[in-house]
């Protein structure tokens, strides 16, 4: 994406700012305000604000807890349980197939409903959020320092995908609290407006902050993770564009006036 950010505009804009009355400002900052919340909601992982997007997010999650979980059926779960309990030293090739693949070791985490989260967490990315999954094709060459797979009954498995998968967009409510702090979820020009899948994730997962005053708007989005979802270069660029929105609007409102009073 390239923006180009025309400061003779912005100067233009910032000596106009100054014709305009207190509430025609309040009002500029509240919507400019708002239309950033939106902007910054869209930029915000998993990109975008559509049914698309959350699929996405949803896509991401199966494939990072898929990638660090083996899903058995109750059968072989009690098989692996049995194995490790009377004859560990057997484990692996007992569930090594005939053509050498090995699909269970007995490094691997017996996972269940109450320590399966501890175990996503844990191996997660920090900088990315995403699941490390080195390793993964290469199974009987070498080992982490820590086992980076488990087993977990299928049922368990897709119960915790699915509870997952409805905080797909956690970070992106926080901008969305602030988008209705300061006038709603309506359409912004080139990103479309706040879908009803964000807006419900407020009232339990919203942490959006909003500070007006006659000189400023300020948002917060204060989810812990939110560096993570939102880069700093896209940070910039959502901020630069509505910088260059607003200017725009003072500009047109300050001709707009001039013109109602005989000078344009």
């Amino acid at each position: 994406m390239k923006l180009t950010i025309d400061e003779k505009k912005l100067t233009k804009a910032l000596v106009m700012w100054g014709k305009l009355t207190k509430q025609e400002q309040a009002k500029e900052l509240r919507s400019s305000g708002r239309a950033l919340a939106v902007r910054l909601t869209n930029a915000t992982q998993p990109f975008g604000m559509n049914a698309d997007a959350r699929k996405k997010g949803e896509n991401a999650i199966l494939r990072d807890i898929a990638a660090i979980t083996k899903p058995l059926n109750k059968e072989w779960y009690a098989e692996a349980q049995r194995m490790r309990q009377f004859d560990p030293g057997a484990f692996r090739r007992r569930f090594t197939t005939k053509d050498g693949r090995v699909w269970l070791e007995e490094q691997d985490y017996e996972l269940n409903p109450s320590n399966i989260k501890e175990f996503h967490q844990k191996m997660r990315n920090r900088s990315t959020g995403r699941t490390k999954t080195a390793g993964m094709k290469t199974r009987d060459i070498g080992r982490h320092g820590a086992a980076d797979r488990g087993y977990v009954l299928d049922k368990v498995q897709a119960k915790y995908i699915k509870e997952t998968q409805k905080k797909v967009g956690i970070a992106k409510a926080g901008w969305a609290e602030c988008a209705s702090m300061l006038g709603g979820f309506a359409r912004v020009k080139g990103v479309g407006s706040v879908q009803g899948w964000i807006q419900k994730l407020i009232s339990k997962y919203g942490k959006g902050y909003v500070t007006v005053t006659d000189k400023y708007v300020e948002l917060k989005n204060s989810i812990p993770w939110i560096g993570r979802a939102l880069s700093r270069s896209n940070l910039q660029k959502t901020l630069d564009i509505q910088r260059n929105t607003l200017a725009k609007s003072v500009i047109a409102i300050v001709k707009h006036k001039s013109k109602e009073a005989g000078f344009a």
